[in-house]
């Protein structure tokens, strides 16, 4: 650390600090230095303190560059429209070949309905007419973070190699239908074409799993961190040694076929140890073991490894991301995997146990009368809510508000998840900040004492297991019931409130088509708090939770 942080003097200053650089890549963003003072006169003190103003730095520098990701590049080389197209043929021939059994008239309709297209295709390039590309050239601009003008040279260029590989598209569809299944491209673009490796020379898949973990793992939360070790295993076994541009949007394919092959609990069962992933899926099949669900392998597994190949897109280690849009059908719908609570359920469950009257001052178990309520009248999720600090209730504009924010070992779901939340009318009439008062004096930091974390980083995780119990002692039946269905309930009584859109968004921290949030939400603390007093449960009295007269509310 010292090698890279050294400590220095200014003239007349007895206190050591750090300077040093800004990455050039930053340098547009981040002006001049780095340099913060350590605060201390002794060398060995301020040398204890040089972890926390590294960590300062390149979190600055993380920073800098997702800003500088923001902003996407107008040009494009000669070599990257190359592989653009190149990738384009090699992506979408699967598409354009026949491999189910055909009758011969089927036959002869199609080939006589491919040579047609094909001379029209043929046509069009000859004339500079590239319309049946340009969806294609934009779609494969955005993912390789370019903004390119429609009249470009580089545009134009990108345009007429994608129409060369279509037209070859069709040489093979049509060949393929004559029996030619050794059909190689004539077009010299295709036929030269670079191997699909833009990865620099060395850089394996066991390269970028590790630089995507280092870049990434600091802001994990523990759950995260142990949710892509089984991807990272299975990742090994296939492609450890395997240069990042070699993978193939048919690897891919490979990979998801697998995934539905694959057992539940693999690492846990006693017959599969010692079995590769691949040799433990055939064992599977073979003893009628359960397999992935649809969600698992959706967003366990091939949501994590499409977003290291974006972010190795950004960092240009390949051109493309073979896994993008790659998914397996769950005849699940979203609405159907987790039920909000009916008006009735609500009404039983706040009359029920710590909700029979309102909060006594000095009570115990705070966690269990609070974080249900605040998810929901405020949409927070269970970790959000349970993990709260003292210090994330504030006053704004003179409206008290919660501060939705990560810290420490806490971490939001997501990056758009942050936000500042006046807090709810019924909440403060339950005497919510008279709660939040007792906790600051007592010189308490955690709001809750049931908001800490278990092995895997996880916030009110007992907290959440202890509600879901109490809803099945109280006999109430939905699908999935729990405090998440809070979430549910918040979202469909936002709706019923029919704010505007980008206030109910913002409310909800969600983010808004188009927008990165990097400046906020746009809205007073004042308007989101009259924009929240509209939201209510009709049907559901809670004045019996209120404080009472002569309690401090």
């Amino acid at each position: 650390m010292e090698n890279v942080f050294k400590l220095s003097r200014r003239k007349a200053s007895a206190k050591w600090q750090v300077r040093k650089r800004w990455p050039s890549d930053v340098a547009v963003i981040l002006k001049g230095e780095f340099n913060a003072s350590t605060g201390e006169e002794d060398r060995k003190v301020a040398q204890q303190r040089l972890p926390l103003i590294a960590a300062e730095y390149e979190r600055r520098v993380a920073e800098a560059r997702e800003r500088v990701a923001l902003v996407p590049r107008g040009e494009l080389t000669e070599a990257e429209a190359h592989r653009m197209a190149a990738d384009f043929y090699r992506q979408s021939l699967p598409a354009f070949v026949v491999r189910r059994p055909i009758d011969l008239l089927q036959q002869r309709d199609l080939l006589k309905d491919t040579q047609e297209r094909l001379q029209t295709m043929k046509a069009m390039l000859g004339r500079n007419d590239f319309g049946p590309v340009l969806a294609a050239a934009k779609t494969l601009t955005r993912q390789a973070g370019l903004t390119l003008e429609d009249d470009s040279p580089s545009s134009l260029n990108l345009h007429r190699m994608l129409m060369r590989a279509f037209v070859e598209l069709h040489e093979a569809a049509v060949a393929a239908l004559s029996g030619d299944l050794d059909y190689s491209p004539r077009d010299s673009l295709l036929r030269d074409a670079p191997v699909p490796d833009t990865a620099p020379p060395g850089r394996t898949m066991a390269d970028l799993m590790t630089a995507y973990e280092a870049d990434k793992s600091p802001r994990w939360s523990g759950s995260s961190k142990k949710a892509v070790i089984p991807v990272f295993r299975l990742l090994r076994e296939l492609f450890a040694e395997r240069g990042v541009g070699t993978i193939t949007r048919e690897d891919a394919r490979g990979v998801v076929a697998l995934l539905e092959t694959v057992p539940t609990n693999l690492g846990k069962r006693k017959e599969l140890v010692g079995l590769t992933v691949r040799l433990a899926a055939e064992k599977a099949t073979k003893l009628g073991l359960p397999t992935l669900s649809p969600k698992t392998i959706n967003d366990g597994y091939l949501l994590h490894i499409a977003s290291m190949f974006n972010w190795a897109r950004k960092e240009q280690w390949v051109t493309s991301n073979p896994f993008e849009g790659l998914s397996v059908h769950d005849p699940v719908a979203d609405e159907d995997r987790r039920d909000p609570f009916k008006v009735d359920q609500l009404r039983t469950l706040f009359r029920s146990g710590a909700w029979a009257g309102p909060w006594v001052p000095g009570g115990d178990k705070a966690g269990g009368f609070w974080v249900p309520l605040l998810c929901l009248f405020h949409g927070l999720r269970n970790g959000e809510a349970a993990g709260l600090r003292v210090a994330d209730i504030e006053e704004e504009d003179g409206v008290p508000v919660i501060q939705v924010r990560p810290f420490g070992d806490n971490r939001l779901k997501t990056k758009e998840s942050r936000g500042t939340l006046p807090i709810h009318p019924e909440l403060l009439r339950m005497g919510f900040l008279a709660f939040v008062a007792e906790r600051r004096a007592s010189g308490e930091a955690q709001l809750f004492p049931e908001g800490t974390a278990n092995s895997r980083g996880q916030f009110g995780a007992k907290l959440g297991e202890r509600f879901s119990k109490h809803v099945k002692s109280l006999g109430l039946e939905g699908r999935k019931l729990g405090m998440h269905s809070f979430r549910h309930n918040f979202e469909d009584r936002l709706r019923a409130a029919e704010l505007p859109e980008r206030t109910a968004l913002a409310l909800a921290r969600r983010t808004e088509a188009g927008s990165s949030r990097i400046y906020g939400d746009g809205l007073s603390s004042r308007q989101k708090a009259d924009a929240i007093a509209r939201l209510n449960y009709p049907g559901l009295d809670l004045s019996h939770l209120y404080a009472r007269e002569g309690m401090p509310v």
